[in-house]
């Protein structure tokens, strides 16, 4: 505008300097017009990118609001939780408000660490604590955001009942046998410690990394290893095949010190982007976990089916393995506010036993609540 004031100014002096003669005046006309459509072509090509702008923006806040059509879920095959009641049937989508959950089955909490590092897996549900640490040890951006289910004899090292272990003999007897285990997972430290409360020399047994439990219980059963360690489906595998618990999971908890348990996990990027959605995951796990509870005897086949079993064993049943801490017992000291320091005395312990070279002096940062304290 400041232009077309220049140009209406400039043709009032040429007019007076001319006499104001028809020609000037008509020529300077046309300038000052054409000066006018330009400002008035510049200010409607303003006007367009700015609505241009506000749709893209527009179209930015409704991206976000919506969040991601799919949500990739990482999980145990053969290890049965509530939440499969809304895997079976579609239902859980449709709790966290998503189109499509996609379960994806993963042999190790370590695989699950890799799969979040690398972008695959949005949550992982009951990972182990034991990888996590080890993954965030190393470097890894993840956050626990929940404890997912707490259990002791579900998780465990099966021996060989005709080698007539027991806890005098423990050195002795498992000198020179096979051991196969996963690494660097839960059952691995629970392994090491059990051996170390036990007195048996590690030197001494022949340790061989485990290729997914269905591996280590098929060989157990051959005959061909003298120790099966592994979780889930496995154990009862192992023990149907004549195998006892070198420690029951009582034992292992009250006189070795490790309690066990599965949180959920995320990459850190992902809570970032979607915090509702994290939340709206977390809310619809304790809703399913609060309908099993209503009617396990209804609810527990229909587990057994997404989980891949027969049925869901004690895991869900009987003298049942798995207990579930609700979200307000989850936000207490005990579970996620304790979680940090069991993340620190484990890994030390493997850094004591030369598997890990060097622990995080804190494992705090890596807990974080705030998901949990947001479910209504």
């Amino acid at each position: 505008m400041k232009k077309l004031l220049a140009l209406l100014f400039a043709f009032g002096l040429i007019a007076a300097a001319c006499g104001s003669t028809a020609d000037v005046a008509s020529d300077a006309v046309d300038e000052v017009t054409d000066a006018v459509d330009g400002e008035e072509e510049a200010m409607e090509d303003d006007e367009e990118a700015m609505e241009d702008d506000e749709e893209a923006m527009e179209d930015d806040e409704e991206a976000m609001a919506d969040g991601p059509e799919e949500l990739n879920v990482a999980y145990f095959a053969g290890w049965p939780l509530p939440p499969q009641i809304g895997q079976e049937d579609g239902s859980f989508a449709d709790a966290v408000g998503v189109g499509t959950v996609n379960w994806i089955p993963f042999n190790s909490g370590g695989e699950m660490a890799e799969a979040m590092n690398s972008g695959d897996i949005d949550i992982s549900y009951s990972m182990g604590l034991t990888p996590f640490a080890n993954s965030v040890n190393a470097g890894s951006q993840l956050s626990m955001v929940g404890i997912a289910v707490a259990y002791a004899d579900a998780d465990n090292c099966i021996v060989q009942g005709d080698l007539g272990l027991t806890r005098d003999n423990a050195a002795e007897v498992l000198a020179g046998q096979t051991v196969v285990t996963p690494i660097g997972n839960v059952t691995h430290f629970k392994m090491l410690s059990i051996m170390n409360f036990l007195g048996v020399d590690l030197d001494t047994l022949n340790i061989v990394p485990a290729e997914g439990g269905a591996a280590t219980a098929a060989a157990f059963q051959n005959g061909d290893i003298g120790v099966g360690c592994a979780f889930g489906g496995s154990i009862v595998d192992m023990t149907d095949a004549g195998g006892v618990p070198i420690l029951t999971g009582t034992e292992t908890e009250e006189e070795v010190g490790i309690r066990t348990y599965d949180i959920n996990a995320i990459p850190d990027s992902f809570g970032e982007a979607h915090p509702e959605l994290v939340t709206s995951f977390l809310s619809a796990v304790q809703d399913f976990t609060d309908t099993w509870e209503a009617d396990p005897e209804t609810n527990n086949p229909i587990i057994a089916t997404a989980a891949g079993m027969e049925d869901v064993g004690n895991f869900l049943s009987g003298e049942t393995w798995f207990s579930f801490p609700n979200i307000e017992e989850q936000l207490g000291g005990e579970w996620m506010g304790s979680a940090g320091e069991v993340m620190k005395t484990q890994v030390d312990f493997f850094v004591e036993q030369g598997q890990v070279d060097s622990a995080l002096g804190s494992f705090d940062e890596f807990v974080d609540s705030s998901f949990l304290e947001a479910v209504g």
